[in-house]
């Protein structure tokens, strides 16, 4: 069966139930809308509609191409902020209320967008809110699901998360050209329609987030121990004086002992104490021998994750990618479409099938080496055959079978991509934190991953205007970087306990609080 891991012989089948799988998924919805803002707006602002609206239709290439780049980069920024402000908010007042609370600023900021009419700054305030929403987001919903999920089936219920990005992405590359199809693209209610598309799955997280319970994690943290066991019975499905659910109760006290303790001195000293000491254990943490590795393993992992040039292909397939390899605009569209579905089926295969029994290693390295093949053949095909040179319907035949080969490597390149650095990144970054900080290296993930989107983002347009074939170069060569990276500094990770992780990384358990625990004693 696909879901059919356990624990050991003695763990009881009742944890892998319909509640803890339903909660699961309705968390990872929020990667859904993650995925569609990232894929229909490239394609929904060369809506000839949109550009005359806006007036960019008479703007010289470069600046429409600055506009562009900018409409799409505040979104990057939003979310790089929104994943910043995610961590305080979830550890505050609880991963739940983080959830619900970016999602309603996702909400609103969908529906400035979608009742723009002529002023371009109510776009770029709508993308800014729609940003930080998806940026909390993309910071608590691993965590959430991290907390909530018997550890046999973290990591699928974690795949969760990546396959309803992918969701989201198909519907976001498949509108528009459904669109350029069936309306008239110069009409202003045709750009509205994939504005306002994003109310559908924000709705839908909104509501059913009133439906599931907050992490027992974070409310034995806060001292609310019947409202945990209580959240714990349900998603177990046990009753609270079951052993599993008395050992998994001490362990999770265990794990936030630091933070009780802390507590206490908020009690006797006041909040800002609290305050100070709290945040002070967390550096003691992250920069000490072993977790600091790890940080830059995270850092290097959203980093490559970016840079070997998926979101360029995300966010710029139709407008600047297949016109660079000869395609017509309608085409463009029909390929972006194809290039999200093929992703979308090989993050299926590989989350859902393959990822527990091939590892992390040999994914990333294969995976590497096949993209760095499709980006240079890419910057190959550009350099020697000048495609855009060529009137429309003037190809020469080798120019043709060229451009054809080059669709094929993209679509290689999406479906290589989608089995490896993809979704193993937020894997992996989910995996190798010890609990005590994953709330906080959660957050400092997700903002490393939209700092670099955010550069691709504001950076393509003039690349591909100035480098011209030196873009993809570009991109291979961090393909090759990524390779070396996963090579020297990835270890195999599959399989691997807490315990043995924090020894694979050189780490021994010190404790920040040590002088103020043996006070207590």
């Amino acid at each position: 069966m696909f879901f059919s891991k356990v624990e050991s012989a003695n763990t009881p089948k009742e944890i892998y139930n319909v509640r803890v799988y339903l909660t699961a998924v309705t968390v990872a919805w929020g990667a859904c809308l993650f995925g569609y803002d990232s894929s229909y707006i490239g394609s929904t602002i060369t809506l000839v509609g949109f550009q005359d609206d806006f007036g960019l239709t008479g703007l010289p290439a470069s600046q429409k191409a600055a506009t562009s780049a900018n409409i799409i980069a505040v979104f990057q920024a939003g979310a790089f902020f929104g994943a910043m402000f995610g961590f305080p908010l979830m550890e505050r007042f609880g991963r739940k209320i983080a959830l619900q609370v970016a999602t309603m600023v996702f909400i609103v900021g969908a529906i400035l967008q979608t009742v723009a009419s002529t002023d371009i700054a109510l776009i770029y305030a709508g993308r800014v809110l729609v940003g930080l929403g998806v940026g909390t987001i993309t910071a608590a919903a691993p965590v959430f699901i991290a907390e909530v999920s018997p550890p046999a089936i973290r990591g699928q219920l974690v795949g969760f998360y990546e396959i309803a990005y992918q969701v989201g992405a198909v519907v976001g590359f498949w509108i528009n050209y459904g669109l350029k199809q069936h309306q008239d693209v110069t009409a202003r209610k045709t750009w509205r329609i994939p504005m306002a598309v994003q109310l559908i799955p924000s709705g839908m997280l909104f509501v059913s987030l009133f439906f599931i319970r907050e992490t027992p994690r974070f409310l034995l943290k806060q001292g609310r121990t019947d409202a945990a066991l209580s959240s714990l019975t349900f998603l177990r499905n046990l009753p609270a004086d079951h052993p599993y659910i008395l050992e998994e109760v001490a362990a999770i006290e265990s794990q936030i002992e630091d933070v009780s303790l802390l507590r206490g001195e908020e009690e006797r000293d006041g909040k800002w104490a609290w305050f100070k000491s709290y945040w002070y254990g967390i550096w003691r943490y992250i920069t000490a021998k072993g977790i600091r590795n790890r940080m830059a393993l995270g850092f290097g992992m959203m980093m490559f994750q970016n840079m070997v040039g998926t979101n360029a292909i995300n966010y710029f397939a139709e407008s600047t990618i297949f016109s660079a390899i000869g395609l017509s605009a309608a085409d463009g569209s029909l390929y972006t479409g194809i290039y999200g579905a093929l992703k979308a089926v090989a993050s299926v295969i590989f989350l859902g099938f393959l990822v527990d029994n091939v590892g992390r290693r040999p994914p990333l390295l294969v995976g590497g080496v096949v993209c760095a093949l499709c980006m240079f053949y890419l910057g190959g095909y550009i350099q020697a055959a000048h495609p855009k040179s060529y009137a429309a319907g003037a190809l020469p035949s080798s120019v043709v079978k060229g451009g054809q080969a080059a669709v094929a490597a993209i679509f290689i390149f999406g479906m290589a991509f989608a089995a490896s650095w993809n979704g193993l990144a937020w894997i992996i970054c989910s995996e190798i934190y010890p609990l005590k900080i994953r709330g906080f290296c959660a957050c400092y993930t997700a903002m490393c991953q939209w700092l670099f989107q955010f550069i691709i983002a504001r950076s393509t347009p003039p690349m591909a205007a100035t480098l011209g074939a030196g873009m993809f170069f570009l991109f291979g060569s961090f393909c090759v970087l990524a390779v070396l990276f996963a090579w020297f500094f990835i270890p195999e990770l599959k399989g691997l306990t807490l315990e043995r992780m924090d020894a694979l990384f050189g780490y021994s358990d010190f404790e920040p609080n040590a002088e103020l625990k043996q006070e207590k004693v």
